[in-house]
């Protein structure tokens, strides 16, 4: 029995450090990001995180597509079938490339329009402008970083996007420090050198990937994606594939925008504290991201083998070990929220606000990670993704923006008690959640069924 631990631990920590890893890292880069930032004052956090949520919302799409192609790449890679990553590439650009562009057109020539949908402020939306024109140049980099990474995980090279992802915040902490500050004789450019910084960042991250692929002749490489013959039969199969995932990633990020507008309704003030707690709220949630993937990996596994009572018995175990860990990270959330906070150079009513928020979130932690792992993990591993859907479009669309909109437009009350009411939809959610794991009708063995 011991042994059996032993294998599960081992297989547990293989599978979830390295997707957990590449998520700390690119929370770490938002959080280096929000604290140089933070020294500017409330009006320059509020402005750059509006501006950062079109592209917030284009890489979860891009996500769903990189999920995608993550499931034919390795699919293939099993069959020694290696020409036909090159396909799984192209479909990919291609399908990634609709989502990007108009992104990249709206936020180029109207980043004004967008940000008025988040706020009313005036100093906010100038700010926000020039930081979301500048960043929207490295749109296209990044939805090639995230194409190349999900073919090189899926083909057995996972410590590639960990270390170009390292390279990236290295790159981009530096610059920030000369361009936001003027440090060594570079101008001090303020909002527009973080957007800059981060955009080289982006860039540098994806040659490296590209050039990579292309030195190892990789058969997932741009060149052999651009040079492969277009096969409109698999072109089909793979956005019959993509396609609701990137809806359900989509209506997620939507979601999670429609907080934001309302927030920036509320004041600046307010959108600023809520912002000052992104990075930790990615930081936290990117941590159990790992858990959530090897959730999914191993049930997978449990169930193709047709060991439903072993699945069974496992899914309650998963969520067991999410609970255990997140009571503690909540502890260390609660305990060093005014440490924190204090890094920001902001008012004392924003510190404030800031402090209680994060402090809610802690309180809410375990039961947003508890949704992650049952919708992401257990429903997903058995191919239950429309409930995921619709537990998703329940629990933002249906509870949350409604009661956000209830306590900040009609009831007219603080941030902080906003922010503790909209975030019920989690607890109805988790319900629901567990009720569906308990149901078992989320165990199939999908690959007999194929």
């Amino acid at each position: 029995m011991n042994q059996e631990k032993k294998e599960f631990a081992r297989s547990l920590v293989s599978i979830a450090l390295p997707i957990s890893m590449q998520s700390l890292i690119q929370s770490v880069l938002g959080m280096i990001d929000q604290i140089m930032i933070g020294q500017l004052g409330s009006v320059s956090v509020a402005a750059v995180s509006l501006g950062g949520r079109p592209c917030f919302i284009m890489l979860y799409g891009l996500g769903g597509i990189a999920a995608a192609a993550s499931i034919f790449a390795s699919q293939y890679e099993g069959a020694k079938e290696f020409e036909r990553h090159a396909h799984v590439m192209r479909a990919a650009l291609a399908l990634s490339l609709a989502i990007t562009v108009p992104f990249l057109m709206l936020s180029a020539l109207f980043p004004g329009l967008l940000l008025s949908v988040f706020t009313r402020d005036a100093e906010v939306i100038s700010i926000g402008k020039s930081y979301l024109q500048i960043n929207s140049a490295g749109y296209l980099p990044l939805m090639v970083t995230v194409s190349c990474s999900a073919l090189l995980r899926a083909t057995g090279h996972t410590k590639i996007p960990l270390v170009t992802g390292f390279i990236s915040v290295a790159v981009n902490t530096v610059l920030n420090a000369l361009l936001i500050f003027g440090l060594c004789g570079f101008p001090a450019l303020g909002t527009d050198g973080a957007a800059m910084a981060t955009v080289i960042a982006r860039l540098s991250e994806c040659v490296i990937l590209a050039v990579f692929m292309q030195k190892k002749n990789h058969p997932a490489s741009i060149r052999s994606a651009v040079s492969c013959r277009n096969e409109i039969p698999f072109s089909k199969l793979f956005y019959l594939a993509a396609l609701p995932a990137v809806a359900n990633e989509l209506v997620w990020a939507l979601g999670d925008a429609g907080y934001t507008a309302l927030y920036g309704q509320m004041g600046t003030e307010q959108l600023a504290a809520m912002t000052l707690t992104f990075p930790v709220q990615g930081l936290s949630v990117g941590f159990f991201s790992g858990l959530s993937a090897a959730t999914g990996i191993l049930l997978g596994n449990t169930l193709g083998a047709g060991k439903f009572s072993e699945a069974y018995r496992l899914s309650y175990k998963f969520i067991s070990i999410s609970i255990a860990l997140c009571l503690v990270m909540a502890a260390m959330l609660w305990a060093l929220a005014p440490i924190y906070i204090g890094l920001y150079k902001v008012e004392e009513r924003t510190g404030t606000y800031g402090r209680q928020l994060l402090r809610i979130f802690a309180c809410y932690l375990w039961i947003k990670v508890c949704n992650m792992v049952i919708g992401s993990g257990i429903l997903r591993s058995g191919g239950k993704t429309k409930y995921t859907l619709f537990l998703d479009v329940l629990g933002t669309w249906g509870i949350g923006i409604p009661l956000g909109l209830l306590g900040a437009a009609v009831l007219r009350l603080e941030v902080t008690y906003v922010y503790a009411l909209l975030s019920l939809e989690e607890a109805v959610r988790l319900v629901l959640g567990l009720c569906r794991v308990k149901s078992k009708k989320w165990m199939h063995n999908l690959a007999k069924t194929g």
